[in-house]
């Protein structure tokens, strides 16, 4: 198996097309994706390439970020995403129905890490069905439901393609939250003892970070801490999702029985099943822990091949007790 990967994958929607590439980045020592949207005219959209990204251990490791290596979860919900939906589509007067909702969906719940739009089209449910109307929540609805990928890129395709003033309102809402949290970075940091164990990882296994946030803010919070010297590369939102991501790695000639995917969500778990590779998390409130039992337990048995049934039961077990599923 060549170890260059030179291939096409994610085909978009016919008017939305994503040409992207891997390029070097000299500042961060990391390849990262770099993706620009544009119109296609009709024609099938065009593919995402992975080009420049060579294999170079016989083990691969996919990292989420929030909520993972980063002890960013809270404070982005709490401090921005919530507060931001609740001023921008005007519903300061259902804040502590939306506030208790956003907690439960995006931190304590099963639901915990979904993506950010998705977030915004379960609260709209739930305040419909206690007979409050959000103008124009359909269209989000719809776009969430049939979007290829849900990224900045693609919701602006969507709003200039419809005229859509409720997409219009959500861009805003989102571009908010960027904004936010990029002001906010400074004050992230990781999880006690990631950098540690990160290196330890990176020593007998290719890392991918693959995550729902944007890249450019994983770009910037992994390399403010050193932590992107351990990483080979990057997906963010702009790509697609998990499970595709996953996808595109194993295309480059890992076995999946040598790949294992780490998050704190149970999409992370669904990401990996769907790509028959390990899972193990990172439970909420117990990431300390959970890091040690990563490093000492679940590395040693996918290097040795004693990750078996049992054991994988087991972790996602711990995780939907963790998230009170």
């Amino acid at each position: 198996m060549v170890n260059v990967c030179k291939f096409l994958a994610f085909f978009y929607k016919k008017t939305i097309g994503f040409l992207a590439w891997f390029c070097y980045d000299r500042n961060t020592s990391i390849l990262v994706w770099k993706v620009y949207a544009e119109q296609q005219g009709g024609l099938e959209g065009m593919a995402s390439a992975l080009t420049d990204f060579v294999k170079k251990r016989e083990f691969l490791v996919c990292m989420d970020s929030d909520g993972c290596v980063m002890d960013t979860v809270r404070i982005k919900h709490c401090t921005v995403f919530c507060p931001e939906l609740i001023r921008v589509f005007s519903l300061d007067e259902y804040a502590d129905i939306i506030t208790s909702a956003w907690k439960e969906i995006n931190i304590t719940g099963i639901t915990r890490g979904i993506p950010r739009f998705e977030s915004v089209v379960q609260i709209f449910d739930r305040l419909k069905n206690r007979g409050i109307e959000v103008p124009g929540s359909e269209d989000i609805a719809a776009w969430v439901r049939t979007a290829s990928e849900l990224s900045t890129a693609s919701l602006q395709q969507e709003m200039l393609r419809t005229g859509s003033l409720a997409l219009r309102k959500l861009q805003e809402w989102n571009n908010a939250c960027n904004r936010r949290i990029q002001a906010l970075e400074p004050t992230f940091e990781p999880f006690p003892g990631v950098e540690t164990s990160l290196r330890q990882l990176h020593a007998v296994a290719d890392v991918a970070v693959v995550s729902a946030a944007n890249e450019s803010a994983i770009e910037s919070e992994w390399t403010r801490y050193g932590l992107s010297r351990h990483a080979d590369v990057i997906f963010g939102q702009e790509v697609g999702s998990k499970a595709n991501s996953i996808a595109v790695m194993l295309a480059c000639g890992y076995e999946s029985r040598k790949v294992m995917m780490v998050g704190d969500a149970m999409g992370d778990a669904q990401a990996a099943a769907a790509n028959g590779v390990a899972f193990v998390p990172i439970l909420p409130g117990r990431e300390a822990e959970s890091w040690r039992r990563l490093q000492e337990e679940a590395l040693p048995k996918l290097l040795h091949g004693t990750f078996n049934p049992t054991y994988q039961n087991e972790l996602l077990a711990a995780l939907r007790s963790a998230l009170h599923g």
